[in-house]
């Protein structure tokens, strides 16, 4: 028992030489990291942080692929019926015809131009004998009346590929990465949770496991008490009061049995929940507490989980607003396409104004074919560009003042956790010294009352000294062990890659 102090100094010194219980190795027992592995792919927080990340590499995927031409192709059968029936007003630019034919009847004609008065005394003669065969020369109305029906089919194909976006598209990539990189920091958060709370829940049945050995010890001493009572009691060197004190003592154990013993199955329902396993099987784990060293190489918060999420996302918002600015840059996209264009099996028949009909056995169009480049600039978008942008800006230095918060917070939760494990160390040493001396007390306590020096009472509250001061030591060796968790989580290195 005496031994106990030095041998934790001496550990303590073993691990500054070696530096084996480094903030970047914790040291923990192949049956705790077997728990810790099955918690860890069970979590349905760390899953869920799993799936956005892989929605972020998706839409990030989808970003760049902007640069990657695009082919359409599309075709269409039609069969098309119309009419049309429409007023027209008055028709100009057929006045000079009218006076040239007032010319052609001047009597001077035939002299200025023999030919062209042949011409026109034949297309006179020509008119006359139309007229007496019921026909006339066809004449424009002020209508437009008819008909239409046929069948078409087109082809059609279009590749575009877009050269240049203004620098929107690599911006928005690259703000999709630093998401990326979030994510992957806030699955490390959730991580470094679920391996806190399966130590901490390990460690609560170490600590049962160990309680309740001290109370079975204790139980066996006062079992053997009660005989010894007994027997005093039958030679008339003891009470029945006496022995009802120890009835009463026994009685207050069982109590505390009874009460590890409920707080061990909900345990086992807890380590059964996060790993998957049925309870029962944790019924045989016998764990056992341990300190655990904590002896920091330093003590930078960069590796935090949360800080590097938030970094992330201000960098994130930094390539928006990067995005957002190139609003106003021209963006440039190549182009080409084919086009086959047929009309068949079509007929078109007009009433006015001039009565005609027309069968229409096919007509080709294509195929065509252009390629060319083409730009769109926007050069004035007071009520969108402005705004987003402006918007961007109050996005990141809301951002950038969240990190810097969370970094004052979390460099203050440092020294906390710091302050605590020294506390705890301090608190480790103090107790167990005191169990030491509780169990020379009782030593000595038993001597006096077998020979008759001090009562029974006096007795059972040095048994109960040794109760307290041994669950006290076990207590403050489960809270050294916490403090230790505390501060691999604080420096953000409770992760599995560093889990020995």
């Amino acid at each position: 028992m005496k031994t106990r102090i030095p041998l934790l100094l001496l550990t303590l010194t073993l691990g500054l030489i070696t530096g084996r219980t480094d903030a970047q190795s914790l040291q923990l027992s192949d049956e705790l990291k077997e728990l810790i592995n099955l918690s860890v792919n069970k979590d349905r927080k760390v899953a869920e942080k799993t799936i956005d990340r892989e929605i972020a590499l998706s839409e990030r995927k989808a970003v760049r692929s902007a640069y990657i031409p695009k082919l359409e192709l599309g075709g269409k059968y039609l069969y098309a019926q119309s009419s049309l029936d429409s007023r027209i007003g008055d028709v100009t630019g057929f006045e000079g015809i009218t006076k040239l034919q007032e010319f052609m009847n001047n009597p001077a004609f035939p002299t200025l131009f023999p030919n062209l008065a042949g011409l026109s005394s034949e297309i006179v003669r020509l008119q006359q004998m139309m007229a007496q065969q019921g026909m006339a020369f066809p004449s424009l109305s002020e209508k437009m009346q008819g008909d239409f029906n046929g069948n078409y089919y087109g082809i059609d194909a279009t590749a575009k590929m877009l050269l240049y976006s203004g620098g929107q598209v690599p911006n928005v990539s690259k703000a999709l990465s630093e998401k990326v990189k979030a994510q992957e920091a806030l699955a490390d958060k959730c991580t470094s949770d679920v391996i806190g709370e399966v130590i901490t829940c390990y460690d609560q049945l170490a600590l049962l496991n160990q309680s309740k050995k001290v109370l079975d010890e204790s139980t066996v001493r006062l079992s053997a008490e009660k005989k010894y009572a007994a027997s005093a009691l039958r030679n008339g060197f003891a009470t029945n009061f006496d022995t009802l004190k120890i009835a009463v003592a026994e009685a207050g154990l069982q109590a505390r049995i009874s009460e590890y013993e409920s707080k061990r199955t909900m345990l086992c329902q807890k380590l059964a929940l996060l790993t998957g396993r049925p309870a029962s099987g944790f019924e045989t784990l016998n764990p056992e507490l341990q300190l655990m060293l904590y002896l920091p190489q330093s003590t930078d918060i960069s590796s935090r989980a949360e800080l590097r999420a938030l970094i992330a996302g201000t960098e994130a918002r930094k390539y928006l607003l990067k995005s957002e600015k190139s609003h106003y840059l021209p963006k440039v996209q190549a182009l080409a396409s084919f086009r086959y264009d047929n009309i068949f099996n079509a007929d078109v028949n007009f009433d006015a104004p001039l009565a005609m009909g027309m069968n229409i056995d096919r007509i080709t169009l294509g195929p065509t074919f252009m390629a060319g480049v083409g730009f769109k600039w926007e050069l004035f978008d007071q009520s969108g560009g402005s705004a987003r942008v402006r918007q961007a800006k109050l996005e990141l230095m809301k951002a950038e003042n969240a990190t810097e918060e969370a970094r004052e917070m979390l460099q203050l939760n440092q020294l906390r956790s710091a302050t605590n494990y020294e506390a705890s160390l301090s608190q480790v040493t103090f107790k167990e010294k005191q169990r030491i001396a509780a169990r020379l007390a009782l030593e000595l306590a038993t001597k006096s009352y077998n020979e008759g020096m001090i009562n029974i009472t006096e007795r059972l509250a040095a048994e109960t000294e040794v109760q307290n001061a041994e669950l006290e030591y076990l207590q403050s060796v489960f809270t050294q062990r916490q403090a230790s968790v505390d501060c691999y989580k604080a420096t953000g290195t409770l992760l599995m890659a560093n889990i020995r």
